[in-house]
């Protein structure tokens, strides 16, 4: 299960890292921040979230990715299991969104529309069962 906890570890920093660098004004793996911010947030806005709420999402996810190994140090702790609950079901709503016609059509800005459809919606979902797949593991 180590193997599983470094992916999803890995995972998650390497997203993480992004949004920094998006927080920092980066604007891979786009040409502009207007072309960046259709092809990650598709809701039609003409920039970027402030670089603030860039630091925030990256805060989080790279604490979401210390969880595999807190799962694997600590799995008969209850607040690291309900962490991990917690944080499977984020990404799993997250994942699922992706397909909801409401969400769809709040988010229909291509290239976010394809993008979400093809690749974030189901990473956040690989990453919502790899979670509870280390979880079940670790129990």
């Amino acid at each position: 299960m180590t193997v599983l906890a470094a992916l999803l570890s890995l995972a998650l920093m390497a997203i993480a890292a992004v949004h920094a660098y998006w927080g920092l004004g980066g604007v891979w793996p786009e040409k502009s921040a207007a072309d960046l911010a259709r092809a990650v947030v598709g809701d039609g806005r003409p920039r970027m979230p402030e670089p603030r709420t860039c630091f925030v999402v990256a805060a989080l996810l790279a604490g979401v990715g210390a969880w595999p190994w807190l799962i694997l140090a600590r799995p008969d702790s209850h607040f690291v299991v309900a962490g991990g609950i917690a944080i499977a079901a984020v990404f799993l709503l997250r994942g699922l969104a992706g397909y909801n016609p409401r969400w769809r059509r709040r988010h229909s800005v291509e290239p976010f529309a394809t993008r979400d459809r093809r690749l974030y919606s189901p990473l956040c979902m690989v990453l919502a069962a790899g979670m509870l797949v280390l979880m079940a593991q670790e129990m």
